[in-house]
């Protein structure tokens, strides 16, 4: 009768036993679903264009470590634009047209020093949205009439060249300085 007890209670522990292992194997993986679950949603929300970025083919320069260039980032040149188009004043609106005489005073500077103009970066962002590509671009329109980052660019710029220096890169660099994201 002994052996019947002992062999009823080895079968009844048996089962417990067993359903603790079918539990840590479930366990596992729920858990690794949710895992996995939490990496999808991780990797779903990076944003656009850190997955351009990586999908994009290696340029010469990404492969040596060297970021691309992108437009207000300053180059070797000291400079944060590619030079294009026109270095003269033939686009750059009237300055009698302007009722306040420092808007009158921007666009006449524009006409005095258009190609130093035409090689800087304004920081207020109208090349980045596509608008224009150099300060001198800013007076081919009415950007500058309400916009003290134009106006301030050209004045920094004649006072500089005023002064005789018409190297662009040192103009830019106190263009960085005053208008800059770290000012």
């Amino acid at each position: 009768m002994k052996r019947q007890a002992k062999s009823s209670r080895t079968r009844a522990a048996q089962p417990a036993a067993r359903s603790k292992r079918r539990q840590f194997p479930t366990t596992a993986v729920i858990t690794g679903l949710a895992l996995m679950g939490v990496a999808l949603i991780a990797i779903w929300l990076i944003p656009v264009q850190e997955v351009a970025r990586i999908e994009a083919p290696a340029k010469p320069a990404q492969a040596s470590g060297i970021p691309t260039w992108t437009v207000g980032m300053l180059r070797p040149d000291g400079l944060r634009i590619v030079v294009t188009g026109s270095n003269d004043a033939s686009k750059v609106l009237d300055p009698q047209r302007f009722s306040r005489s420092e808007v009158r005073h921007g666009y006449w500077v524009a006409t005095q020093i258009p190609e130093v103009l035409n090689k800087l970066y304004c920081w207020c962002g109208c090349e980045n949205r596509g608008f224009h590509r150099s300060n001198l671009q800013c007076f081919e329109d009415e950007m500058a009439k309400d916009c003290p980052v134009c106006l301030g660019t050209a004045e920094i710029a004649y006072d500089m060249t005023q002064k005789g220096i018409t190297d662009a890169a040192k103009i830019q660099a106190a263009v960085d300085v005053h208008w800059g994201p770290n000012r």
